[in-house]
């Protein structure tokens, strides 16, 4: 790939991630509930964790198994903050 290529890329990832960050921002004065606030939120930074992952740390041009061995551990934290977000609402249910 060309330097400039390259140079177009980088400059397209940044301005998604300066979209999921402006999106992140507009979402907390939503007013909306505030699980749904930090769904959203998680969900955002998922996304954002991808594109970093995906572009700056060049996983997008590795062999399928690489890409699976460091995506695992990426998805496993906020799988887990879901969890544990069900499970106080599931206890806030039950008072």
């Amino acid at each position: 790939m060309s330097g400039a290529h390259d140079r177009k890329r980088y400059l397209t990832i940044f301005g998604v991630l300066v979209l999921f960050t402006l999106l992140e921002i507009g979402v907390v004065y939503t007013g909306l509930a505030r699980g749904l606030i930090v769904s959203a939120l998680v969900a955002l930074a998922c996304a954002k964790a991808a594109a970093v992952a995906l572009y700056f740390m060049h996983l997008k041009f590795e062999t399928r198994v690489l890409r699976v061995t460091v995506g695992v551990p990426m998805v496993l934290p906020p799988l887990y903050a879901v969890v544990l977000m069900l499970e106080a609402a599931w206890h806030a249910a039950l008072r």
